[in-house]
């Protein structure tokens, strides 16, 4: 890990909102996400009512509720951090921090103390299981086989931690993290919408694409034309020709 800390040190120290010295210690957001070895959809199961995907929820198990717990939990701990938002999902937890005060450890030592507390909780959901699992096995598994399987954490690789650093990525990730559920649930109804589609015709041009080839169905197209020197002046801070444009083909769209 040492390399990681000081590869993202280094991307840290170039925030210009942090003091000098105070990298992964100072006021900072963080995207966190725990995932389930093997992906495995241990924490929750996806309901999705009236297969309406904006319905889309998920139902925690008592592992789930768990892993939550202890996550929640964390500002007891660290009176520094402050839990922003949360989703839950069946194989993964993200999470984003909000470290309110510099702290006398970086964010990455508490990430690991984190994630030591839900590997003790995933230790001991897989021994309450094992017994069961053995009974239903037995004629096929060995003494050492049982044991591997008991010794199998739930949580083997240390969470993602993303630093967010730019003007606008909060609300971008908050939305990003309480649409999970949403996405799923879309994925499962439609996987055509998440596989490359060959084929696909417009104005006489065949192409390829993933999407809702559905939106392409259109009856009549319009080109849209974006001048170079138009990206150019947006891209020096004058975005004015650009906006009025991007707003004239909406407005003919409608």
């Amino acid at each position: 890990m040492q390399g990681n800390e000081h590869t993202m040190t280094e991307e840290q120290n170039t925030w210009h909102w942090q003091e000098p010295n105070t990298a992964w210690r100072g006021i900072g957001i963080y995207h966190v996400t725990l995932t389930v070895t093997s992906r495995q959809p241990l924490l929750g199961t996806l309901a999705i009512p009236d297969n309406d995907p904006k319905q889309a929820r998920v139902e925690w198990s008592d592992l789930g509720h768990q892993v939550l717990g202890h996550m929640l939990d964390l500002p007891k701990r660290r009176p520094e951090i402050r839990i922003v938002s949360y989703c839950l999902m069946p194989d993964h937890l993200h999470a984003i921090w909000h470290v309110t005060k510099p702290m006398p450890v970086s964010i990455l030592s508490v990430v690991r103390g984190f994630w030591q507390g839900e590997k003790k909780i995933g230790r001991a959901y897989s021994m309450s299981i094992a017994p069961h699992s053995m009974r239903e096995n037995e004629h096929t598994q060995n003494e050492h086989t049982q044991n591997e399987h008991t010794a199998d954490p739930l949580f083997h690789e240390m969470p993602f931690v993303r630093p967010l650093s730019r003007k606008g990525q909060l609300d971008t990730m908050v939305r990003y993290v309480m649409l999970n559920p949403q996405r799923l649930a879309t994925k499962k109804l439609m996987p055509g919408f998440f596989r490359v589609q060959e084929g696909i015709e417009i104005a006489g041009r065949t192409y390829r694409g993933i999407g809702n080839v559905a939106l392409l169905q259109a009856v009549r197209y319009a080109p849209v034309h974006v001048r170079r020197t138009m990206i150019d002046e947006a891209m020096h801070g004058d975005n004015k020709r650009l906006r009025d444009y991007m707003n004239g083909c909406v407005l003919a769209a409608r």
